[in-house]
């Protein structure tokens, strides 16, 4: 190993430990940080970090762009050069700082990463996205099958993610303890549920058709009465494997500890919609589902606001620039109907609610 290769590795398992230490983030987003800057280093082809400058910025991106996808041999996305060169400015940034890198990065050299314009803003820009509507989820949930103990979890994992709008990071950390049937709501701690930037906050069920209620509270009864799991219990707990008859390993049933990455929660759902004749939809186009609902229940700014906090956001421009676009088709009836229409009547101030 060379000098300038152990250089290399030592500051930037320092940067790593710093970004999950002192900024608090996830093992998700450093582990994103440290491919992004693997990429980098295979770059360099061991080259030291303090040799950087804007002709290097300038042959990296060139050199991201001609690079391919090792899982499907096409190029690399704009999302995942956008995303690389952002993480290795950051780390950049970071060295800039330190004793023995000052001298020799500059930060307007580093400036030379910033993302392409025109891409960055696509990705910026938000796209309507296929997601399944609420009726499709209703009847995918009452029609899939529920013989065996595997199966019910699967569905109830389903009907969670429709209920609640969780990611599935978040869905697998669960507790039973999290759960309350009495106000139909979950209490995301982020102490212990793999939560978006470790927040915590309590989301209510969203008003889905009944059936996705009655299907999360029939399991969580079987899981407290028939296998005697505790509020320290995960609520969709992983596989049990073992040896089955013919000496094969096969699955047994469910063991007392949760799935150990939301990719299997991820598989669980898009074979589900497959197996229903639908198109394999992302756990995550639950949220665009449940953007959607919004309009036939939210009228006034506090129903919004309500419907947004419950989402786990903030700002309620956050739920519908990201999840509330309206599909172009939809959006061509809406302009047909309002020229048609003309303009609205103007309102008295006694037609608007005001929240106090």
């Amino acid at each position: 190993m060379t000098k300038h290769t152990s250089d290399n590795l030592r500051i930037k398992r320092k940067y790593l430990v710093w970004r999950k230490d002192s900024k608090g983030l996830s093992d998700a987003s450093v582990d994103k940080s440290a491919a992004a800057i693997s990429r980098y280093e295979a770059f360099l082809n061991g080259k030291d970090f303090r040799s950087f400058h804007s002709e290097r910025a300038r042959s990296f991106k060139r050199h991201l762009s001609s690079q391919q996808n090792q899982r499907n041999g096409s190029k690399l996305s704009d999302s995942t050069i956008n995303g690389t060169l952002r993480e290795v400015s950051a780390f950049l940034n970071w060295l800039a700082d330190q004793p023995g890198y000052k001298s020799k990065i500059t930060r307007s050299d580093i400036t030379y990463l910033s993302p392409d314009r025109k891409s960055d803003a696509a990705r910026r820009t938000s796209c309507w996205k296929p997601h399944p509507s609420p009726a499709q989820a209703c009847k995918l949930l009452v029609n899939m099958p529920a013989d065996t103990v595997l199966q019910r979890r699967d569905r109830a994992f389903i009907a969670f993610l429709f209920l609640t709008g969780s990611r599935e990071g978040a869905a697998i950390t669960i507790r039973l303890g999290h759960v309350d049937l009495d106000y139909a709501c979950v209490h995301f701690d982020g102490r212990s549920v793999d939560t978006k930037f470790g927040k915590t906050f309590t989301t209510a069920f969203f008003p889905m058709p009944a059936p996705c209620e009655q299907i999360l509270r029939d399991w969580i009864a079987e899981l407290r009465e028939e296998h005697r799991f505790s509020d320290s219990d995960p609520l969709f707990p992983k596989t049990r494997v073992g040896v089955g008859p013919e000496r094969k390993f096969v699955a047994l049933g469910i063991d007392r500890s949760p799935w150990s990455s939301p990719s299997s929660a991820a598989k669980i759902f898009k074979r589900a919609f497959v197996d229903a004749g639908l198109p394999p939809f992302s756990p995550h186009r639950v949220r665009d589902t449940l953007a959607e609902l919004a309009k036939d229940h939210c009228r006034t700014p506090e129903d919004y606001k309500a419907w947004s906090q419950n989402m786990g956001h903030e700002d309620v421009l956050t739920t519908f620039r990201s999840y509330g676009s309206v599909a172009p088709g939809r959006q061509v009836d809406l302009m047909a109907r309002f020229r048609k229409r003309g303009p609205l009547r103007e309102r008295d101030d006694d037609d608007f609610d005001v929240i106090e």
